[in-house]
């Protein structure tokens, strides 16, 4: 694995974790401002960005 691979698997995990945490917090799953949509699904695009980079790091160029 390149280091460029790396780093991208590392972002997208942080994108992951950010975009969960702050899902399930505007759906009042976790504590904190109670529910808001908009939290919700910035969270929830923030965790698909981060799904979608891991499936183009090892789909690799020309899929």
């Amino acid at each position: 694995m390149t280091v460029g691979k790396a780093l991208a698997l590392v972002v997208a995990a942080v994108l992951l974790v950010a975009g969960g945490a702050l899902a399930l917090t505007g759906m009042g799953y976790l504590g904190g401002g109670g529910t808001s949509t908009a939290w919700s699904v910035l969270g929830a695009a923030l965790a698909g960005l981060g799904v979608a980079l891991v499936i183009s790091i090892f789909r690799g160029p020309g899929r």
